[in-house]
């Protein structure tokens, strides 16, 4: 004889969901549903703590004659009068937030791996997330995300197992342990319908609008409303609305296949697509840390023409999962897990030297990066194109943090660095520093100094210099220049300077060849009004008075 566990759920809300205190001000009760030669008087002596009240049973239901009731039934109990201990849930997966609100309480506490479930408890999960409960007989269920339910029985005797509860908003994807006693009773009860469990997988899900639907995936289910029954065998499904029985049985569409899965390297989106589904409406698409899907990391439902697009997500692997939905919003079971490895880490270097857009003597380079944590060794690349075809160097592994290369010869060139993990995968390339090589580099200017009528001076000498150009212009686009000069050495000194104001200087070196560098970065200086002008004026005012003082001698 088959018997089944109800599952009444108080209507706590959950986003949507309207706000429900009900459980609070009445007695808890479970329904039990009336199967062929059951009798009130056989249920209360398998079910009640004391079989004598049964009265009180038939008094709650209203039964017009206690010795007749009739298969399908719903005989309702209260909860306190069932016999049997309490059998606790525990938390054994946890993906993004989840709550908890205990049997008499309005509040709502997060809950955490490992917590316990007790009977009379309310379960709500939110957006992208997923709340597993298990028991000690190996029945668990998973609760999608935005779902919400309430545990109100959950009771073990000797020979029976009561387990009791509602979804009002959701999926929960049931695992019911097979032979856990001949009056054992484990039912899923909806606003618009009762699934019945006699199979050991299946989903039972509630939308917006109170629609039941049941999804059986192992063994058989039945689906009850408006004194309908609907059987599911494995790979059928029905939907009920309310107030109206369900649908005859569907068949389940078949998942979609991906068709480009592949390991996911560097740090860029990816996609997916799939084969197509007859009559398939939608896929649902969920990549997650484990093969059962329960530790999603992202979760689309897509069109069969669209792509399932991904990014943002820490290196390991990871299991694609699919199924298809079709136009009544049943979905079909999921596919087996596609492994797909994401790769982005080691992070790229930072590059130190050669500064981006630098100009360098014919010399050998020498290049420096950070160093990268958890980082085995590096790889150097330098190119006279941007996008490095033909790369002109390419370094070995290299273990330390700088890299010497041979003498590069005049001209514009790109470096970038990468990282090697410890099984040599190699992350992306930095960004690209863009240098270039000169056979003369523009001198330093040292800062000028001024006495005596005098100006002088002084750049930094260049190697392989035989020359210098030097410029000064009253502004700093050198539209006005007022000194060009040709010296041979790094110095020059002006004998009589210009007259006070702002002035800019820049100089660029020479070679043998009459070759000439780029011009410095320009320095401005500024000359004062000279501070021999008070002198002049006392040497003026001084002869003045000597030749007066000659006068009247």
């Amino acid at each position: 004889m088959n018997r089944t566990i109800c599952w009444l759920v108080l209507l706590f809300s959950l986003l949507s969901f309207p706000v429900y205190a009900g459980g609070q001000d009445r007695e808890r009760t479970v329904e039990i549903r009336v199967a062929t030669q059951d009798t009130l008087i056989g249920l209360c002596q398998k079910y009640l703590t004391h079989p004598e009240k049964w009265p009180q049973v038939s008094k709650l239901n209203r039964l017009p004659d206690s010795n007749r009731i009739s298969p399908g039934q719903k005989i309702i109990v209260p909860v306190a009068l069932l016999k049997g201990a309490p059998m606790d849930g525990v938390v054994t997966s946890l993906q993004g937030e989840a709550f908890f609100c205990p049997t008499g309480n309005s509040e709502w506490k997060p809950l955490q791996l490992r917590d316990t479930v007790k009977e009379g408890s309310s379960l709500k999960t939110a957006a992208n997330s997923s709340l597993e409960i298990s028991f000690e007989d190996g029945t668990s269920f998973l609760l999608r995300e935005q779902s919400l339910l309430t545990v109100k029985a959950s009771k073990k005797g000797m020979l029976h197992l009561l387990r009791v509860l509602r979804l009002e908003g959701g999926k929960i994807i049931s695992r019911v342990k097979s032979a856990t006693g001949k009056d054992s009773r484990f039912e899923i009860e909806t606003p618009s319908a009762l699934a019945a469990a006699r199979g050991t997988h299946y989903r039972v899900a509630v939308d917006g609008q109170g629609t039941a639907r049941a999804e059986m995936l192992e063994s058989r289910i039945d689906l009850s409303a408006m004194g309908t029954t609907v059987s599911l065998n494995e790979g059928e499904g029905s939907l009920a609305r309310r107030n109206e029985p369900p649908s005859p049985p569907i068949r389940l569409l078949r998942p979609p296949e991906p068709l480009n899965v592949a390991a996911v390297y560097g740090n860029r989106s990816s996609e997916i697509r799939f084969s197509p589904v007859q009559n398939a409406a939608q896929y649902r698409v969920l990549l997650a840390r484990d093969q059962e899907g329960k530790q999603a990391a992202r979760i689309a439902v897509i069109k069969p023409d669209e792509g399932f697009v991904f990014e943002g997500l820490d290196d390991g692997s990871y299991y694609l999962l699919t199924s298809s939905i079709g136009a009544e919003g049943l979905e079909g079971p999921l596919s087996k897990p596609y492994e797909v490895k994401i790769r982005r880490k080691p992070l790229p270097p930072d590059i130190v030297a050669p500064l981006d857009k630098a100009a360098l003597p014919e010399m050998p380079l020498k290049a420096q990066w950070h160093n990268v944590i958890g980082v085995s060794a590096y790889q150097v690349q330098i190119a006279s194109t941007p996008d490095f075809s033909g790369a002109l160097i390419e370094s070995g592994d290299l273990k330390k943090t700088v890299y010497s290369s041979k003498e590069l010869h005049e001209g514009a060139y790109y470096l970038r660095v990468r990282s090697l993990a410890e099984d040599g995968y190699a992350g992306d390339w930095s960004a690209a520093h863009a240098f270039s090589v000169v056979k003369l580099m523009p001198p330093s200017l040292h800062k000028p100094d001024g006495n005596d009528n005098k100006l002088y001076l002084e750049w930094e000498p260049m190697k392989g210099a035989s020359g210098y150009h030097l410029q000064i212009a009253r502004d700093e686009a050198f539209g006005t220049i007022i000194i060009d000069q040709m010296p041979a050495a790094s110095k020059l000194v002006l004998e009589n300077p210009p007259e006070p104001g702002r002035y800019y200087m820049r100089v660029a070196a020479r070679n043998a060849d009459q070759e000439t560098s780029a011009f410095s970065k320009s320095g401005s200086f500024e000359i004062e009004q000279s501070k021999h002008y008070f002198y002049e004026t006392l040497g003026f005012v001084g002869g003045v008075g000597l030749a007066l003082l000659l006068v009247l001698l």
